[in-house]
């Protein structure tokens, strides 16, 4: 039931009472900040990945050991909706989206990759591994896009050239001294 009160809020313009309402409710008894876009936190031990030049790489894994990150992901109830607590002129315009960052990881370079501009030397058969950023999702934020600008209509700007070629001339002022 407070999930569809809440839900029910989230879909309609809210006053200043609903917002404080939510907030409430958000914070529970501890009072704490309450996100525009909320997010969840999950440790992840991912196969693979994608490089800072998307390209998937595999990650290093031996028995036990694996490579783990933590990521923090938008909660699905409010991915590509209206950022809570917005201003109602602006909730149309705002949108809670999915953040990423690059992280380091150990990464399989036998694999078709190339990794010569990285550094990496092919001809190295020491290890078959190497360091690289891999992308991992960093947390939900609320961004507002712009009002589109309108284009002018014709008419408005022969308006404004009529309008200046009226204004009167500046008068001469006869100054006798």
């Amino acid at each position: 039931m407070i999930c569809s009160s809440l839900e029910g809020l989230m879909n309609k313009r809210m006053s200043l009472r609903d917002m404080e309402h939510l907030l409430h409710k958000e914070s529970g008894s501890n009072g704490h900040a309450v996100e525009c876009c909320p997010s969840t936190v999950d440790m992840v031990e991912p196969v693979g990945g994608r490089n800072r030049r998307n390209m998937f790489v595999q990650l290093f894994r031996n028995g036990d050991i694996t490579q783990r990150f933590f990521e923090y992901s938008c909660r699905a109830d409010v991915l590509d909706r209206p950022c809570k607590f917005i201003d109602w002129r602006l909730s149309n315009r705002s949108k809670c989206v999915q953040k990423f960052a690059y992280v380091y990881a150990i990464v399989n370079t036998t694999s078709e990759q190339d990794y010569n501009n990285e550094g990496y030397d092919p001809f190295d058969t020491r290890t078959e591994w190497t360091l690289d950023y891999i992308r991992v999702r960093s947390g939900c934020s609320c961004e507002i896009m712009p009002k589109p600008k309108r284009k002018k209509s014709i008419s408005n700007k022969t308006r404004r050239a009529k309008s200046k070629s009226r204004q009167p001339r500046e008068q001469e002022l006869d100054v006798e001294m």
